[in-house]
């Protein structure tokens, strides 16, 4: 005589117990795209503001009739367009943050640069995407001071380039600020290219990296960061 299948029945889970974990599974997911909606607009709101308070500086500096002021103004609009466009892409897809933020910067830099004749190039190499997610603003905001430095102090009339190389050496990201300008020369701390450098090494140093400045003459400044090390 024939058996039933209740002893095969028994072998399963039931569907009651199969359908509630499919149900909290799907649950989990909406939760998790709710979350990441979430994040998505407090990020763009912090952006807007952020732009918002470059709008405030710039127009501030425009009514200022002291020279030095102003320029200290505009300096500051710079940097924090600078940050606001660093977690504007940091927000977007992590693996890509780094390189979407610098291709960022460097378009910024070149509106600056033209006016000077000068050419900003980018050259990312393969891995060089696996920096954390919270060392981007910082290495963004360095490497903007070093080519702002470099537009203002490297050029003549006759312009010329900045080349910004990112690539991976080991397990570390190593970023290159370099131009064929005139030498460099080691400013005092009280020069405002001496300020900036000051603010390049606080920059790198809150990365866990190491920030290498050339040697008077030479042309190429060095950031050093590990791959994937968070933000102390």
């Amino acid at each position: 005589m024939p058996m039933h299948g209740t002893a095969n029945e028994g072998m399963g889970r039931p569907q009651s117990s199969t359908r509630s974990d499919d149900r909290a599974g799907a649950e989990a997911q909406e939760a998790c795209k709710r979350l990441e909606l979430l994040l998505r607009e407090t990020v763009h709101r912090c952006t807007n503001d952020l732009q918002l308070v470059v709008s405030l500086l710039s127009l501030q500096a425009t009514r200022l009739k002291d020279r030095e002021g102003r320029a200290a103004l505009e300096d500051a609009a710079e940097r924090i367009a600078i940050l606001a466009r660093a977690r504007a892409a940091t927000s977007e897809e992590e693996q890509s943050a780094l390189a979407t933020a610098l291709r960022q910067v460097c378009e910024a830099l070149q509106a600056h640069a033209e006016l000077r004749s000068v050419l900003i190039s980018l050259e990312i190499g393969d891995g060089c995407d696996e920096v954390a997610s919270p060392l981007v603003t910082p290495i963004c905001l360095a490497v903007n001071e070093l080519a702002t430095n470099a537009i203002k102090h490297a050029f003549d009339a006759k312009g010329g380039k900045i080349t910004v190389v990112v690539r991976r050496r080991d397990d570390d990201v190593v970023v290159q600020v370099d131009d064929d300008g005139l030498p460099f020369l080691d400013a005092a701390p009280s020069d405002g290219h001496g300020l900036g450098l000051g603010l390049v090494r606080r920059l790198v140093s809150s990365c866990g990296g190491k920030f290498h400045q050339p040697p008077s003459g030479s042309k190429t400044f060095e950031i050093v960061v590990p791959s994937g090390q968070s933000a102390s």
